[in-house]
């Protein structure tokens, strides 16, 4: 198998797991918590580890910092609805908060009339947290596997521009073949 269809091949099959993210957002979000504390479980482990190697030749350390590690990928392990949970409390709360700032500058600064646009937009950004935060777990997970999608579609195009860039140039006995 030429490297070009192999380029190919990994291209479609991104494109696909991207198409399925958006698809499945929940699953996808789920996933990426799941793997993200089974890294922070991993981690933490290690830094355990360390620890207590550090400790039996004398160095002063904590265990607290890799023990709430280690504890905290449990949890979302065993719930990771919870971390989705909190991705849209703090993101919401994010976009609340800059859409309130953003009204409010406008309010404060000297411009006479402001821009109907920006003042809809801030009102929009407001909207768009209360949403997530009414949503929840599953706003996030939206969230999550919308950019995932839209990034693994991106990424599996250029891949496959790659792939025919490269049998060009092949074809065209170019120096890079």
């Amino acid at each position: 198998m030429n490297p070009e269809s192999t380029t190919k091949f990994s291209a479609v099959v991104t494109i696909c797991l991207g198409v399925l993210a958006i698809v499945l957002p929940y699953l996808f979000g789920t996933v990426a918590v799941m793997l993200l504390a089974a890294v922070m479980l991993a981690s933490g482990i290690v830094a355990l580890l360390y620890v207590n190697a550090a400790r039996k030749n004398g160095i002063r350390a904590s265990f607290f910092g890799p023990g709430a590690q280690v504890f905290a990928g449990i949890v979302l392990l065993i719930w990771p609805g919870l971390a989705l949970w909190l991705v849209a409390l703090v993101l919401g709360g994010g976009l609340i908060l800059s859409g309130i700032s953003g009204l409010l500058a406008l309010s404060r600064s000297q411009v006479v009339n402001p821009s109907t646009i920006k003042k809809v937009e801030y009102w929009l950004i407001i909207g768009l947290g209360v949403l997530l935060i009414v949503m929840g777990a599953a706003g996030s997970a939206l969230l999550i596997g919308t950019v995932l999608g839209v990034a693994l579609i991106s990424i599996g195009l250029q891949q496959w521009r790659l792939a025919i860039s490269r049998q060009a140039d092949v074809a065209g006995g170019s120096l890079w073949g």
